[in-house]
C-alpha cells in the first residue's frame, strides 16, 4: 500500500469516529432535553407571602437603628477645640536611639590628612645640601 492510501485510510476512519461521536452527544441531549423544565416556567415568578415581606421591613429597621446609633455617637462624641498640629521639623520618632550606635563621634568628623598635631612633615629625600645646613646651626 502507498503512503497515500493509508493517510486517506486513517482521515476516513478519523471521521467516522467524529460522526458517532457528534452522534452520541446529540442522543445526550434528547435524553436531558426530557427533564429540563422550559424556560417560561423558570422565569414565572413565585407569589410573594407575608413572611418575607415581613423580613424586608425587620432588615430595613435593623438599617435605620444602625444608622441612627452611628449619628448620635458621632454627635456625642467631644472634640477637642486646640486643633493646632505640630510641625513636622518638631517631631521626634520614637526609635531615634537605634541610629545611636557606639563609635558614632568618629563618623560626624572628617580627619584632616597631614595635620596630626606634633607631627611635622619632613622630605623624603633630603638633599646633602639641606643636610649639612640643619647641622652646621
Amino acid at each position: 500500500m502507498s503512503k497515500d492510501h493509508h493517510l486517506r485510510n486513517k482521515e476516513v476512519a478519523g471521521a467516522d469516529a467524529d460522526r458517532d461521536l457528534s452522534g452520541r452527544f446529540a442522543a445526550l441531549r434528547r435524553a436531558e432535553e426530557q427533564y429540563t423544565p422550559e424556560f417560561v416556567s423558570l422565569r414565572r415568578r413565585r407569589p410573594r407571602s407575608s413572611g418575607s415581606r415581613a423580613l424586608q421591613l425587620a432588615a430595613a429597621a435593623c438599617v435605620v437603628i444602625v444608622l441612627a446609633a452611628i449619628v448620635w455617637q458621632r454627635a456625642s462624641v467631644r472634640w477637642p477645640q486646640d486643633r493646632s498640629v505640630a510641625s513636622i521639623t518638631e517631631w521626634k520618632a520614637p526609635t531615634d536611639f537605634l541610629l545611636e550606635t557606639p563609635g558614632r563621634e568618629l563618623l560626624r568628623t572628617v580627619p584632616a590628612i597631614g595635620e596630626w598635631p606634633g607631627y611635622v612633615v619632613t622630605d623624603p629625600h633630603p638633599r646633602p645640601a639641606d643636610i649639612r645646613k640643619k647641622t652646621s646651626h
